[in-house]
């Protein structure tokens, strides 16, 4: 049974609170729809961005914008990495709806997505030999990490006694529990390749899980991009078995990237309020936002989607649907049966 050892301290109790105090005001944020949207867009993008920019991906901000919410098919290997991990991102808001749990199936769909494009099927999926982290120093190999397992039977179980702890309730904070997470996922080192940027996936599901609202007011990759070789050093100073050190600089990340968020906010209210009027000052449901990251998803999405997610009838639904359209949100296509929804062009 997985049993992971830190010091509850001071430094992480401070700044838990600061944390709580920081989430407490992004949720409170009243967004014009329109402002709202375009918050949840502009970070998924980024966090598309920064977490596989820590994986060397040389794509800036306005390149995987542009791959992202462009029409064309990625073409380089690049390309194909931010759009595969972008898709992903934007699906786990409707799981955590479902509540669909954490698990060994769901970390190797994750790991299919990301990889589509990008590797040989051969190579998808939990790795079944040895393999080492580390990186080449002038004309040495340095080795950082030789994860503990290397058989597939043995990663899986490893992996499901980390599920079973993170599942199971507990008095331990659900952010430090993220951190706990983050790492041991780390350490486990399941694939060839990948392992980065799903254990990313999976710490920002987690927190969603856990009522978090990631991507909506907050990313997570962004404070570990700005020094990618702190980011590495401090999450492998818990391979000895305390994890202390790296849930302080974990924790530290959270509180930093809510601030920036916080700017970001302010950023937006100031440069697109004068441009918005009529009922789009009208503030969405909470209901109308869930609708809203559904088709940020799909694309596009008919009545019959809305029934499905929601549990609600028909009649129901349409009026969901006609009251983002009436509010300039999106636009319908089609008529009767055959209509669909999409995002209003601005």
């Amino acid at each position: 049974m997985f049993q992971p050892k830190f010091t509850l301290n001071m430094k992480m109790l401070s700044t838990l609170g600061s944390i709580e105090r920081l989430y407490g005001q992004l949720h409170s944020e009243k967004l014009i729809p329109s402002l709202s949207l375009k918050l949840f867009q502009d970070n998924q993008i980024l966090a598309t961005h920064y977490s596989t920019s820590i994986e060397g991906n040389p794509l800036s901000p306005q390149d995987v914008t542009n791959v992202i919410l462009g029409d064309q098919v990625p073409t380089t290997k690049s390309e194909k990495e931010v759009k595969n991990y972008f898709a992903i991102l934007t699906s786990l808001t409707n799981l955590a709806r479902q509540n669909v749990p954490v698990s060994v199936e769901l970390t190797e769909k994750f790991h299919a997505q990301l990889m589509d494009g990008l590797e040989e099927k051969s190579k998808w999926g939990l790795r079944d030999s040895g393999v080492f982290v580390g990186h080449k120093e002038k004309d040495q190999m340095v080795v950082k990490h030789n994860p503990p397992y290397h058989t597939k039977s043995e990663i899986k179980k490893a992996l499901n006694e980390l599920y079973d702890w993170l599942r199971k309730e507990s008095d331990i904070h659900p952010l430090l529990k993220a951190g706990i997470f983050h790492h041991q996922f780390a350490y486990i080192h399941p694939f060839f390749d990948g392992n980065g940027r799903v254990g990313r996936i999976l710490t920002t599901y987690f927190l969603l899980l856990k009522h978090y609202e990631v991507s909506k007011y907050f990313i997570l990759d962004d404070y570990y991009d700005i020094d990618r070789h702190l980011y590495s050093d401090t999450l492998h100073t818990a391979d000895a078995g305390d994890k202390t050190a790296w849930l302080e600089y974990f924790l530290e990340g959270i509180a930093s990237s809510m601030q920036a968020a916080e700017g970001r906010i302010v950023d937006l209210k100031r440069t697109n309020l004068d441009d918005v009027e009529g009922e789009k000052r009208v503030l969405v449901t909470a209901r109308e936002e869930e609708v809203l990251q559904i088709i940020i998803e799909k694309k596009a999405i008919k009545t019959s989607d809305i029934e499905e997610a929601f549990g609600v009838t028909r009649q129901q639904a349409h009026s969901l649907l006609s009251s983002l359209v009436g509010k300039g949100l999106l636009e319908k296509f089609g008529k009767t049966k055959t209509s669909y929804y999409k995002l209003a062009k601005k």
